[in-house]
């Protein structure tokens, strides 16, 4: 990772304030990046395929919900694809757990190998869709926040989410639309909202939805 990626990386861990080992941290993301860069030149994982974009997009875009995300929460995400948001917020804030999921066997191979040489306890990727009756049955009302980078529309994500969530769970929504309607979503209530730009100017909005 070039020193300009790295210090960006590291003004925004400062900001944060919870990381434990901020360099250990970075060393993490500079590994990630790297795995990334490298699988990608065989499987399509992301679009992204340049450092700064990368750093910019994907990191530091999955590092937003921070605000939102307690150190011992259980946090399953939903449409992991390579990752994010998932992957970057258990490196930063390592005391989370975390399940990610997607429909996508190669992603799935690809995150587990992250995992893997980053040693990260307490992180698993499993090849699963959120609908699937079975693992809903499995992992009903198991966890404190349920998030998702993924392009779903919100009432798609709604419905995915709700049975996962515990009673006094969270659903946290990426969007990096202005405008997406947010009441009339049965079952959920929006609590909070942060709306930003990442540092090439992009647009994000990040949602936070209870019960209702």
């Amino acid at each position: 990772m070039t020193p300009e990626n790295r210090a960006l990386l590291e003004t925004f861990l400062q900001q944060d304030g919870r990381t434990g080992n901020p360099g250990s941290a970075l060393d993490a993301f500079d590994v990630y990046l790297g795995e990334l860069l490298r699988w990608n030149e065989f499987i399509n994982l992301t679009a992204i395929a340049n450092e700064p974009d990368i750093v910019v997009k994907h990191f530091l875009d999955s590092l937003l919900p921070l605000r939102f995300i307690r150190d011992d929460d259980f946090i399953l995400d939903i449409g992991s694809g390579a990752g994010f948001p998932g992957l970057p917020i258990k490196i930063v804030l390592s005391p989370v757990r975390l399940v990610m999921l997607d429909a996508r066997l190669k992603k799935i191979n690809f995150l587990n190998a992250v995992i893997g040489l980053l040693k990260l306890r307490g992180a698993t990727a499993l090849h699963q869709r959120a609908e699937a009756r079975d693992f809903q049955e499995l992992m009903g009302k198991s966890f404190d926040v349920v998030i998702s980078r993924a392009s779903f529309p919100l009432d798609r994500l709604a419905a995915l989410a709700l049975p996962y969530m515990k009673e006094s769970g969270k659903l946290i929504a990426m969007k990096s639309h202005k405008e997406e309607a947010t009441d009339n979503l049965p079952g959920l209530r929006q609590r909070d909202e942060f709306v930003t730009h990442l540092p090439d100017g992009s647009f994000r909005r990040v949602l936070v939805f209870g019960r209702a």
